[in-house]
């Protein structure tokens, strides 16, 4: 089952989120910043990482520059949500042109828009099993 790390302070979203996700066949964990994200990252090893980019403690990007300088996660896809202009979320890309976010949601967005985005990047989930 593949896995996925939702890294958003706002519990209702990561609630909705979780469920979405989880019917979706994927298995979901989550955090509330950046720093308790990062650490997920590197215990669970997910197979992509969707993050707001608005956090106390430390932001989504401050979670993506760390993910992209571990040498087990800097190739795991990273999806960033966020209210903000995505000019602004993305300011802090890589100047040598290396993306650090793999696909960017402007909130709110669809939920299907998440599932494909999901579905693009690391195929679909498993079927649960009953």
């Amino acid at each position: 089952m593949k896995t996925i790390l939702i890294v958003d302070d706002e519990y209702g979203l990561v609630e909705t989120l979780t469920d979405l996700l989880e019917h979706a066949g994927y298995r979901v964990v989550s955090a509330a910043n950046g720093k308790d994200g990062l650490m997920h990252a590197e215990k669970e090893k997910p197979d992509l990482i969707v993050t707001d980019f608005m956090m106390p403690i430390s932001d989504g990007m401050e979670l993506v520059r760390g993910v992209r300088s571990s040498q087990a996660l800097r190739a795991l896809p990273v999806v960033m949500m966020s209210a903000t202009r995505k000019d602004v979320a993305l300011s802090g890309q890589s100047k040598a042109g290396t993306p650090r976010v793999t696909a960017f949601l402007h909130k709110p967005f669809e939920l299907e828009e998440l599932l494909d985005t999901i579905k693009r990047l690391i195929g679909k989930g498993e079927a649960r099993k009953r």
